[in-house]
């Protein structure tokens, strides 16, 4: 049917501006190749305490074997009271302190409170106010109150680490009643200390709450976000971190936003450096992470060399894998049109159409349900073209679930084979079915194309169904034989299905069908808990033990459920069928198709590079082809009567 050609057209059409769209996000990835490994001051200061060696001889070492940065946290008036650079003074006063700051800090907290508080603060009257001298000030709030409030970083932490050679990361806290001017008194003072990367401590990010942003009412009044762009920083999201503020912070600042990737206090005791080192890289390679926090381990027998060689395997590693040492930066823009959405939306509603008329005859029927159909594609196609994210997520996870599902039914893949050539035949259908499926990974990818996903700030919706509804699809088709070529074929054979299901629902059931349903959902819903950009369920010992063997000998492991189980049981499957074994062939179809949305899956990690992506993707689907191939040797002969 000419109208068919036509559809298929149109999914070229989509496919076309999908690509496009793809090879645009590779050249932003491959762009951005820049990683930043980041150590701790107070954890080098204290090696360099244990070790007797000098700070900045610490330091030098550490930039020898490819550290890049020293994550300095600011002073507050707290720690300042602590050290003693700040002395507080008893006062009558009720509601007032009254400090001397020593050593030649009293510039910087002054600034500190008249820039970011609206505190009233008195200062001696005969002060030379060019002068660094040591000085007191009167604050009208009482200790406890200001006690937290950063008062930028230590100057003489500065000094040390750049006299090293390591560029500096700040770290700085949010603090209640902030002001815009203090938020840009604070990068100001954070860019001129040369700092690039700020990582955030505590639970919030600055700004937070109403600060994030600029104020609504008054847009003169500008929030963390612009004063970023504006002062030229980049901001480090921590991964898994759960900062008050982050999540608005990076859609209005994608471009200034770096992943960080850290080892947690908890996590570093039980902790080994093989395994740190491997999860560092593996951070970097495969979800966009930038920005490498690395921990010590203090307890070392020699403790310089051993944490030494410790940076060096990390940033060794990372060279090995094509990345550049040096300051973290964001992606570069990266967004989608109208026009490339609308194509895509195009190319859906077609895809849409051919599924419908693969199972239907729809196409072929005519009358009220090809316009039913019609409507319902066109609804679809819309989807990308509402210029929204949201419209864009459930365009995508329609591709997720059409393209699939077209690809196990576009044709009776379970034919048996008349004459010979049985290997081709079995070639040629998963190569088919790739394809199709392969089309629907790049329409998710091209419409996912933006820097929000490539930082993870938004994520693949609804990544559960897209594993379900294939597979329901096909269960349908070939389960209950509702493939057809015209609408009343569909209609004869729906109500034999029908009938059918009727007189199974009235037998009795036996136990090892029992055993077998219980089995068969207990793995449906173990596939559909550990898929997912954040899975629900954990990962045994064991299986992390040789995914670790496998990225590092495989560069990108493929998904055990595609070359262990998908990919080589759809090979048994389609030899069974074309050697006449239909009804065992198709439950091992339809566990064969979890290999199909799996290698779609495998795209719906946008965070994931592209290329990483096409390489796991690939390499899964050849290794379980052999896999496959291997099974095929102890399968029965060909029936001769169905040959």
């Amino acid at each position: 049917m000419i109208f068919r050609w036509i559809l298929w057209a149109l999914v070229a059409v989509g496919l076309g501006a999908a690509g496009f769209n793809g090879y645009r996000r590779w050249q932003v990835e491959q762009a951005n190749r820049t990683v930043e490994i980041v150590l701790d001051y107070g954890e080098l200061r204290s090696l360099s305490a244990q070790t007797g060696q000098g700070f900045v001889d610490v330091c030098r070492v550490f930039k020898q074997v490819g550290a890049t940065s020293v994550a300095v946290t600011e002073d507050t008036i707290g720690a300042m009271e602590e050290t003693k650079r700040i002395e507080l003074i008893p006062t009558v006063q009720l509601g007032e302190s009254y400090y001397f700051v020593h050593q030649g800090n009293f510039r910087r907290v002054l600034n500190a409170l008249q820039t970011k508080t609206r505190y009233v603060v008195k200062t001696p009257p005969d002060l030379n106010p060019d002068a660094q001298e040591d000085a007191g000030m009167r604050v009208n709030q009482p200790f406890n109150i200001i006690r937290s409030m950063g008062v930028g970083l230590d100057p003489r932490a500065v000094e040390a680490v750049k006299d090293s050679g390591l560029r500096i990361v700040g770290r700085v806290a949010n603090y209640p009643g902030m002001r815009s001017e203090g938020i840009q008194h604070t990068l100001e003072q954070l860019k001129n200390h040369g700092v690039n990367t700020i990582i955030f401590s505590g639970d919030e990010v600055i700004g937070y709450k109403h600060l994030v942003g600029d104020d609504p009412k008054d847009p003169t009044i500008k929030g963390a976000a612009s004063l970023f762009q504006k002062v030229g920083l980049t901001y480090g999201t921590v991964e898994f971190g759960k900062q008050k503020g982050d999540p608005e912070l990076i859609h209005l600042a994608p471009g200034q936003t770096a992943r960080v990737h850290t080892v947690s206090g908890s996590e570093m005791l039980t902790a080994t450096i093989p395994g740190n080192i491997q999860r560092f890289l593996l951070a970097t390679r495969e979800r966009n992470i930038r920005v490498l926090y690395v921990r010590l381990f203090p307890d070392e027998r020699e403790p310089l060399d051993t944490n030494a060689r410790y940076i060096k395997g990390i940033a060794e590693g990372l060279q090995e894998r094509g990345f550049v040492l040096g300051p973290a930066r964001g992606f570069t823009p990266l967004s989608t049109d109208l026009t490339l959405r609308g194509a895509m939306g195009v190319g859906l509603a077609a895809g849409l159409l051919l599924l419908l008329d693969a199972i239907t005859g729809v196409l072929a029927g005519g009358g009220l349900w090809t316009l039913v159909g019609l409507v319902v594609a066109g609804g679809l196609g819309a989807l990308p073209a509402m210029g929204s994210t949201m419209g864009v997520k459930l365009a995508a996870l329609a591709a997720a679930c059409l393209f699939p599902a077209l690809g196990l039914v576009v044709v009776d893949h379970l034919k048996p084979l008349q004459g010979r050539g049985e290997s081709a035949a079995v070639a040629v259908r998963l190569a088919l079915m790739s394809l199709i499926t392969l089309i629907g990974a790049v329409y998710v990818v091209g419409l996912l194309c933006d820097w929000l996903f490539l930082i993870k700030a938004e994520a693949f919706l609804g990544i559960k169904f897209s594993q379900l509804i294939p597979l329901g699809i096909a269960a349908l088709a070939y389960g209950l034989r509702l493939r057809a070529d015209r609408l009343p074929v569909f209609k004869e054979r729906l109500a034999e299905a029908i009938e059918g299901a009727k007189k199974i629902l009235a037998q009795p059931i036996f136990v090892w069908q029992a055993t077998a349903g219980v089995i068969a959902l207990v793995l449906l819903a173990l596939l559909v808990a550990r898929s997912g950009n954040d899975p629900g369920v954990g990962v045994s010992e064991s299986e992390l033990k040789v995914r670790s063997l496998l990225d590092h000998y495989l560069y990108a492991r493929p998904r055990f459920k595609e070359f262990l189980l998908g990919h080589p049981i759809m090979v048994v499957a389609l030899t069974l069928s074309v050697r006449g074994y239909r009804r065992w062939a198709i439950p091992l179809f339809l566990v064969g198709a979890i290999g199909q949305v799996s290698l779609l899956n495998t795209f719906c990690h946008v965070h994931t590079p592209l290329l990483v992506s096409l390489w796991r993707a690939g390499l899964g689907l050849m290794i379980g082809v052999v896999a496959g191939a291997v099974l095929t040797w102890f399968l029965p002969k060909a029936r001769p009567d169905e040959r």
